[in-house]
């Protein structure tokens, strides 16, 4: 039995296509009952003020050069050994009969993250994609990621996860997949440990669906119960300050010790475009054949996607955070009771990102490293359960 006084045995951490840092944030929230923690000693990416983010909110330097085994070098070459090499390589996965699906240009990033744990060799690797990285040149990349895997010495779990069941008041649905040498993995949520393992023939049909909803049927927050705390906020306003009292745990997390929020400005819109979102009503799109009718015909949007003109349910969680959550032609981001999009401090919250991260940039980088991030309580219950696996409940602390 651990005893109070032990040491935690500290796993060091490299993060690739690090954005501003969703996973090392998360990371760095969870331990295994003081057994054991994360400490990232570097990241990399090629946008520089994702890299300051990083660097501001997690204090590790973040080298703005590109993921390339020059760079990997270089960094290990500064900081060391690692424990952990954690990332999500860009992948674009279209259809390229004939061709190794990791010769293809189009997903040269994903090779440089398996080169990257080629030169690192850690204990363990985390990458995350999209969930339709299961089906990405009909399954071949991910089939080719997973067999390389097995011959750097990985045993491979792989599931599709949706955040809303693991604190995020968001429905995302995020592919996983993790690598250990030695230890047995379990995904949060999962019934049991082997669930998610890869099989010899790489079958895409072993990818776990996390998928366990509580027994009342219910996910854990909606977007009112992580935005209803902000002022309300009219298309192009900016507010400074809280507009009440926290009314939930999750609001009194996301605040920590921060006096004001930051970032809670919303774009504008035309007087055309605000009157036009004003018929739609909560769970509804602007596209929707009943809302056009009530809708006076100069106001309709003459060519959109299902989703988009669409105004969100308060009552559940939000949907999928995109790198377009201020552009209602292009997502469901209209605010549940406002006519506007969301604020990037809205985003932010439904992503789980504290309020005492400060995001970088102008406003339109603000808002894509916020819909490009690994939402941090999603980070923090896998980071959880690499722990557990790392240094199990029977494992003896030290110093790592």
């Amino acid at each position: 039995m651990t005893s109070r006084s032990a040491t935690p045995r500290v796993f060091k951490t490299l993060d690739l296509f690090s954005g501003c840092g969703g996973i090392a944030t998360g990371f760095a929230m969870c331990d295994a009952l003081a057994r054991a923690r994360f400490a990232c000693v570097g990241a990399i990416d090629s946008w520089q003020a994702a890299c300051e983010a990083f660097t501001d909110n997690l204090g590790v330097r973040a080298d703005c050069c590109g993921v390339s085994r020059e760079s990997v070098a270089s960094v290990l070459e500064r900081v060391g050994d690692v424990d952990v090499v954690t990332g999500g390589p860009p992948c674009q996965g279209f259809s390229t009969s004939g061709k190794r699906a990791l010769d293809d240009p189009r997903n040269q990033l994903a090779k440089s993250f398996l080169e990257a744990i080629e030169l690192a060799r850690p204990r363990a690797f985390l990458m995350e994609n999209v969930s339709g990285f299961t089906t990405f040149q009909e399954g071949r990349l991910m089939r080719e990621v997973v067999e390389r895997a097995y011959e750097l010495g990985f045993r491979v779990h792989a599931g599709v996860l949706l955040a809303s069941l693991h604190g995020v008041p968001q429905r995302r649905r995020r592919f996983i997949m993790v690598g250990l040498r030695e230890g047995e993995f379990r995904f949060p949520g999962a019934p049991d440990a082997g669930h998610g393992l890869f099989h010899e023939l790489f079958r895409a049909e072993t990818v776990l669906e996390v998928d366990q909803r509580p027994e009342d049927g219910r996910e854990l927050w909606t977007f009112d119960d992580a935005t209803s705390d902000l002022a309300p906020l009219r298309a192009g306003e900016r507010r400074e300050e809280y507009g009440c009292d926290p009314r939930n745990e999750y609001q009194r997390w996301a605040r920590g010790g921060a006096s004001s929020p930051t970032d809670h400005v919303a774009v504008g819109h035309g007087a055309d475009f605000v009157r036009m979102m004003s018929f739609i009503r909560p769970g509804e799109s602007a596209m929707d054949p009943l809302v056009q009718k009530r809708m006076p015909a100069g106001l309709r949007p003459k060519s959109g996607f299902p989703n988009s003109y669409a105004r969100i349910r308060g009552d559940q969680p939000s949907p999928t955070i995109t790198r377009n959550f201020t552009t209602p032609s292009s997502a469901n981001c209209i605010h549940p009771r406002a006519d506007r999009a969301l604020s990037i401090r809205e985003g932010a919250r439904c992503q789980s990102f504290p309020d005492g991260f400060r995001f970088c940039g102008s406003l339109t980088d603000r808002r894509l490293m916020i819909g490009n991030a690994v939402p941090p309580l999603l980070a923090r219950a896998l980071g959880a359960s690499l722990l557990e696996a790392l240094a199990p409940s029977g494992a003896r602390a030290a110093v790592g």
